[in-house]
């Protein structure tokens, strides 16, 4: 395939704290694949808010951000060129990918190790990938889900909580979808939710204590605060809290809460709050994939993204205020 010498891709620039100041769209210059090695035309990347703003001030613990620093995590294209030694792709193949510095931007050199081959690189794939993963991974190795358990889940209509409905109820539980639109709440009960709480109109704290008094097995929660609080309150026996993130205040000071220390309320119940981010689990993403691709392949696995069009890397900015707003139902995707 004909390549171009330069290529698109979104750098911070400037360390201001907000996504849009942070961040501009710079020119590279196109990279032959090395041995074992795929260029890939990136087609669709996907919408990281949080991370990206943490990026935006240096907040990442694991990441030192030294601008021009490449941004964007997931992204699914089509090889154009193949290096020496490569075996079982070829160009024009369907590749997703999932590493920091390589989602915004047109094309990307990507180690073999790296890709995985996917039968079309649409916006449904890059919704799996990650994010069917984490939820894989995080409800099934961190959270032990086993059948009959009671899950909740918040955040339920995002971009990963509706694939821990989803892969909750294939495993043979009964699902709380928690959300905060009537819209959403019905996408949900469409979805297989047993319960759905729409938190504005209903108290979560008694719905739980009202109609399940023997508490949760297991409680997904990306978004904290007071939901949290709530999860940590109604966990079953032996009950598990994922933590795999906190919406609702990852940008506001430290909040120094009055409760009692945590220990008095898990140590008689021997229940227990784990955390959890998808990249400290290496070792379960290519079997999770592989499982993810299958159940979406055979129709058992819906892959929701969200309608709003983003067109091109001048739009991230946009797709990632629309996600922090909490307007999407489903992945937040660019197309580019």
């Amino acid at each position: 395939m004909s390549h171009p010498a330069t290529y698109a891709k979104l750098v911070i620039q400037t360390l201001t704290g907000d996504f849009r100041s942070s961040t501009g769209v710079t020119s590279a210059t196109w990279q032959a694949p090395g041995r074992g090695q795929v260029v890939i035309r990136n087609r669709y990347a996907g919408c990281n808010a949080i991370f990206d703003k943490n990026l935006c001030r240096n907040t990442v613990r694991y990441v030192d951000v030294k601008p021009p620093f490449d941004m964007g995590i997931e992204s699914v294209g089509h090889v154009v060129a193949v290096g020496e030694g490569v075996a079982g792709l070829t160009e024009g193949d369907a590749i997703a990918t999932s590493k920091l510095g390589t989602g915004y931007r047109e094309y990307q050199v990507a180690d073999v190790s790296r890709v995985i081959k996917v039968r079309e690189a649409s916006p449904q794939i890059l919704a799996l990938i990650p994010s069917g993963i984490s939820a894989m991974v995080g409800l099934e190795r961190i959270g032990e889900v086993r059948s009959g358990d009671i899950v909740a889940v918040s955040a339920a209509a995002g971009g990963l909580g509706h694939f821990v409905v989803q892969i909750a109820k294939l495993a043979g539980c009964h699902v709380i979808a928690i959300t905060s639109d009537d819209t959403k709440a019905q996408a949900l009960r469409q979805l297989g939710a047993d319960r759905v709480v729409n938190y504005r109109q209903e108290i979560l704290a008694d719905v739980l204590t009202n109609e399940y008094p023997k508490g949760l097995d297991v409680a997904y929660d990306s978004v904290g605060g007071p939901i949290f609080d709530t999860f940590v309150d109604h966990l079953a026996m032996r009950g598990r809290l994922v933590v795999s993130g906190h919406t609702s205040d990852f940008d506001k000071e430290v909040e120094f809460v009055p409760h009692p220390r945590v220990y008095r309320k898990l140590y008689w119940k021997s229940a227990s709050i784990r955390g959890f981010q998808n990249q400290a689990f290496p070792e379960f993403f290519a079997e999770a994939a592989d499982r993810i691709l299958d159940l979406h392949y055979r129709g058992r696995l819906q892959a929701w993204v969200d309608p709003t069009p983003f067109k091109g890397l001048v739009q991230v900015a946009d797709a990632s205020e629309h996600l922090l707003a909490g307007r999407n139902q489903g992945k937040v995707v660019i197309a580019l």
